[in-house]
């Protein structure tokens, strides 16, 4: 609901540093046209701020969907905390945000699977096949 958006106050949102779209809210999703500008509006990105609205994310597997969206929420409450609390706010530089932006893109480990797969393991998600 913030006219900026996300804010690159913390590494959690660095994640997104110019990742994430935006989607101007049109009343309950009902409208098939719709579809067709929330994928303009997704474009290349793996994460969308649904304005007035809430959140979306994509990803190449369940797990790094799920860890986007995880990152994607934490990232917004964190802003908010930081907002509420009155203080100045210090923001990285553009390189910064950028640098650390394309180091998670990277995502050497696969590390976005192995979140997914723990959390399957301590919530008691973990499927057999049947």
């Amino acid at each position: 609901c913030l006219e900026e958006g996300l804010l690159p106050l913390n590494q959690t949102a660095l994640l997104f540093y110019g990742r994430v779209g935006y989607h101007a809210f049109e009343g309950i999703a009902l409208d098939r046209d719709e579809q067709q500008r929330l994928v303009a509006d997704l474009g290349d990105n793996r994460a969308m701020i649904l304005r007035n609205h809430g959140l979306l994310t994509v990803g190449r597997s369940v797990g790094e969907a799920f860890s986007l969206m995880y990152n994607l929420e934490q990232a917004c409450r964190i802003q908010l905390a930081v907002l509420g609390s009155g203080r100045p706010v210090h923001l990285p530089s553009s390189d910064v945000c950028e640098r650390t932006a394309a180091q998670y893109e990277a995502d050497p480990d696969g590390a976005a699977e192995l979140e997914w797969l723990a959390l399957r393991r301590l919530s008691g998600l973990v499927f057999d096949g049947r």
